[in-house]
């Protein structure tokens, strides 16, 4: 039963951050959730990598995401869930405001929740090569 109610919330976690509803997404974390992109650490060149901790941290990562992409498609395509986690895979393309281009690639995300039924890690792995290119960031 908790994997049905982790499963709604988190597709409505998504409907939120996609539709520029933060604060709605923020109410379904634990008020000390963890959202990490690609790494822990942070990096001056994508303003999205590294740990953000905190539901107004949370807000300030899916603000940037926001300015850094137009969204494109984020498509599903499997998901396993059990009583604390659901791992999802899909395929994205969004462009990058600033140049134009268009980022493709898989992703995964990793999402774990609480004994309360929020959401205490997001976590997105996808491809950085591809979205670092699509930025003109050279290493």
């Amino acid at each position: 039963m908790q994997t049905t109610v982790n499963t709604q919330t988190l597709d409505q976690f998504v409907t939120h951050v996609f539709t520029g509803a933060y604060e709605q997404a923020m109410a379904l974390c634990d008020a000390d959730v963890k959202f990490v992109v690609f790494r822990e650490e942070r990096d001056s060149q994508v303003p999205i990598y590294g740990a953000h901790i905190g539901r107004e941290a949370g807000t300030v990562f899916f603000k940037n995401l926001a300015q850094m992409f137009e969204f494109g498609t984020f498509e599903m395509e499997d998901s396993i869930a059990s009583d604390d986690y659901i791992v999802r895979f899909g395929e994205l393309a969004h462009t990058v405001k600033d140049t134009g281009n268009v980022f493709n690639s898989l992703w995964t995300m990793i999402v774990r929740f609480d004994k309360a039924g929020k959401i205490c890690l997001y976590r997105m792995h996808e491809d950085t090569a591809a979205l670092e290119a699509a930025m003109h960031i050279e290493r």
